[in-house]
């Protein structure tokens, strides 16, 4: 073997390795985007600020994106709610358009449009004595359970308790990202739950294509227009799947409207539970 040959072969080819190497660095460097840098981050953080908003959770650094989810929603039948809810006792009244009502005893629930369950309680009886958000956590999910509300496509995603009544919001959850806006809320004191509110969707199929969203760090910037969130600390910023009802024209056409498609979305979830959701892509 030629070794003079062979060692020239070598070094040729440790040379492109390397201009090759720098060149792909330049391109990701070039590439990269600018709303992610540690620069601009501090600077929407300082923005936010002076708005008085303010951070309690990491800013994501990503390029997000998410395929298109189309839904529907959840369709409600009183006799499957009297059955669950009081084992066909109950007595299912019409009470107007898009109004139907279970009583039962000192319980009642309200059916709106054929997708919003209104459950009340007006109990008396002292039944717990809740000393932690964990015991009211179990005792609505056990509530849930019993009347046949599934728990596994649904998170906790946020607890508040005021004047002894705990207040639980359950977002649905699938593939790995919360799909908003779709909701289980339920109270709970002493007595037990004393009111549950419900209006969910189900998933259907993914779409073709991937969206875009704009960066975290960008989308956060939206935030100093809007005066309803002066004063609140972020908890929560993660990607979500979001189905907008005015969108799909749900506030005039609430009966009509059973299904649509989702868009990615920045979900934004302050201290207090207010929430928000960015889409521009």
């Amino acid at each position: 073997m030629d070794w003079s040959k062979a060692k020239s072969i070598l070094i040729i080819a440790l040379i492109v390795t390397n201009v090759l190497l720098g060149y792909f660095l330049y391109i990701n460097e070039s590439n990269k985007d600018s709303t992610l840098e540690d620069d601009f981050i501090q600077e929407v953080v300082r923005l936010l600020e002076n708005k008085d908003i303010r951070l309690e959770t990491e800013i994501p650094k990503t390029n997000p994106s998410l395929l298109k989810l189309s839904v529907e929603y959840e369709i409600v039948k009183p006799e499957t709610l009297n059955k669950n809810f009081f084992g066909e006792n109950g007595v299912i009244e019409t009470k107007g358009e898009g109004l139907i009502e279970i009583r039962h005893e000192n319980e009642l629930i309200s059916v709106i449009n054929e997708k919003l369950i209104i459950y009340e309680a007006k109990n008396q009886d002292v039944k717990y004595d809740i000393t932690s958000e964990e015991e009211a956590i179990d005792i609505a999910t056990n509530f849930l359970k019993d009347r046949n509300i599934s728990l596994s496509d649904m998170k906790l995603s946020f607890v508040r308790v005021a004047n002894g009544v705990y207040n639980l919001e359950f977002t649905k959850f699938f593939d790995e990202s919360y799909l908003e806006a779709t909701f289980t809320n339920v109270q709970v004191n002493n007595t037990g739950v004393i009111k549950l509110e419900r209006n969910w969707l189900n998933t259907r199929d993914f779409g073709d294509k991937s969206i875009e969203l704009s960066t975290a760090p960008k989308s956060l910037l939206a935030l100093i227009s809007m005066g309803e969130v002066y004063g609140k600390t972020i908890k929560d910023i993660s990607l979500c799947y979001y189905f907008d009802p005015e969108k799909h024209g749900y506030n005039d056409n609430p009966r009509e409207v059973q299904q649509g498609s989702t868009n990615p979305a920045w979900r934004i979830q302050f201290t207090d539970g207010y929430k928000v959701f960015i889409d521009n892509y």
